[in-house]
């Protein structure tokens, strides 16, 4: 996948033609469009005469609860101007796959997975495709790493497998990451797994070829201690908070960490790890 160009132009002439269309016209779906399901797929981030020096980035969304509101915004508003970030940086050929990941223990569809593209029309096509489950539950936390063991078992990108650079994986959410995850599960949702996993075991296997980051949206769950305690342990200074009904500053996280990863990638310096010491500093706002 992935051919084609992004047109800034013509993205935000489409993104004004939302911004009055209500949030449920807009992601229409009342159920997992079947071109998203995961299971027995492998998304291809390929690399071609047009696209000879591809950026892999995986967004994961959560759409439980009250959570639409990003992909509203993005979809109204920021995502625009976030790949003009990307592309105005120098980043030549980034290639987004939009995935949105609930609840594995509560949810009818916990994992949705598009494709990776490079152009305005198929970014949006995929982004709006989601089903806003609004699901969740009161088990503490959200199936976060569902996006971490599709990067990791479910894709094919020559960036890495050609060029040995890392891919990019950017979640977004407010709740701890639900720590256990049955090979049951993972079977049902990807049509196969070994063995039972945790979290930690799931971003493990992620990070040997992607960079994982989550942003964490200071509402009320978001505050929480056990919040932050969770995502610092199992990601250290990859796991960035930002204020509550800010989605700008969402969006604008998403195209720096983008931006810094490539020049990292580039520059021939090692990527960052997931440690937790203070070597490495996460970005800042643009």
């Amino acid at each position: 996948m992935g051919a084609g160009h992004y047109s800034y132009d013509t993205a935000m002439m489409r993104s004004a033609s939302y911004a009055k269309v209500s949030r449920e016209k807009i992601f229409s779906s009342r159920t997992m469009d079947s071109k998203m399901n995961p299971k027995d797929v492998i998304r291809e981030c390929c690399e071609n005469d047009e696209h000879p020096d591809t950026l892999p980035i995986i967004i994961g969304l959560d759409v439980t609860g009250s959570m639409g509101h990003v992909p509203e915004t993005l979809i109204k508003k920021d995502f625009p101007k976030v790949m003009k970030k990307i592309l105005d940086e120098g980043v030549p050929c980034p290639q987004l796959c939009f995935t949105a990941y609930g609840d594995h223990e509560c949810d009818d569809f916990p994992l949705q997975v598009g494709q990776f593209e490079a152009s305005d029309e198929l970014m949006e096509k995929w982004l709006t495709s989601i089903y806003l489950e609004g699901g969740g539950g009161g088990n503490g936390g959200e199936s976060t790493s569902l996006v971490y063991y599709f990067a990791a078992c479910h894709t094919s990108c020559d960036a890495i497998s050609k060029r040995g650079k890392k891919g990019l994986v950017i979640t977004i959410g407010d709740e701890p990451n639900l720590p256990d995850y049955p090979k049951s599960a993972l079977k049902e949702i990807f049509g196969g797994a070994e063995k039972d996993l945790t979290s930690a075991e799931i971003i493990s296997m992620a990070t040997k070829d992607w960079e994982v980051y989550h942003i964490n949206i200071l509402d009320y769950a978001g505050k929480m201690k056990i919040t932050s305690n969770c995502w610092k342990e199992l990601l250290g200074d990859h796991f960035i908070s930002v204020e509550a009904n800010s989605d700008t500053n969402i969006s604008n996280m998403i195209a720096q960490i983008a931006v810094e990863h490539f020049k990292k990638q580039n520059a021939g310096t090692p990527a960052a790890t997931t440690s937790s010491d203070n070597s490495y500093r996460p970005p800042q706002m643009l």
